[in-house]
């Protein structure tokens, strides 16, 4: 397998390989998820900078699939969305792609690679990566026991502040509101006078 790094404006994205990824999104995000209007959306925005493809020589060097990047070349990459021929011989081509995409970008110097959400569990194969970290909603964190605490919570769950596992990562209530930057002064409390009284 091969990479190319090409950019967008110099890409063909053609009807042929639009509907490819079409088909490819039906089947592996669901139904609605990719419209024909939202690719064509992301190939025309800023979004997308660049299209990281890759070929299978062993294949005729048939396009095997493409990964949609925004680049701001040596600080961040982004890799936004991939499609791939699930019908390849290596059934784990996605992972093949994401996996090639980190070394590629970490060979280029690049000093970060964002690999998009993690709600799921479906979608913690992205911690496998050395070095990553999550967004916990306040800063980046490292800490993966964490991500996969709030990715297995039910979602019928209490919220995370009622959670007394989700507070001590955090230093309780005081370590989460130095974390977040956001206060404000304690003020004090002063009860009205019930009505009628002096």
């Amino acid at each position: 397998m091969t990479l190319a790094l090409v950019e967008r404006s110099a890409f063909d994205f053609s009807s042929e390989r639009e509907a490819r990824w079409l088909e490819f999104a039906e089947n592996r995000f669901g139904t609605g998820v990719m419209p024909a209007e939202r690719l064509e959306g992301l190939m025309k925005g800023g979004a997308v900078t660049h299209l990281l493809v890759c070929r299978d020589e062993e294949d005729g060097n048939r396009e095997a699939g493409v990964a949609l990047m925004y680049l701001e070349p040596v600080r961040m990459a982004h890799y936004y969305y991939a499609f791939y021929d699930l019908r390849h011989s290596n059934r784990r081509l996605g992972l093949f792609l994401m996996t090639a995409a980190v070394e590629y970008f970490s060979r280029a110097g690049f000093g970060h690679l964002y690999l998009g959400t993690c709600y799921s569990e479906r979608a913690l194969y992205k911690t496998q990566f050395d070095g990553v970290e999550f967004h916990d909603g306040l800063g980046w964190s490292p800490n993966l026991d964490q991500l996969k605490f709030m990715v297995r919570r039910d979602e019928n769950a209490r919220h995370l502040l009622e959670e007394p596992e989700f507070l001590a990562w955090h230093g309780g209530f005081e370590g989460l509101v130095r974390r977040s930057g956001v206060s404000t002064p304690a003020r004090e409390v002063v009860t009205p006078p019930a009505p009628g009284s002096h």
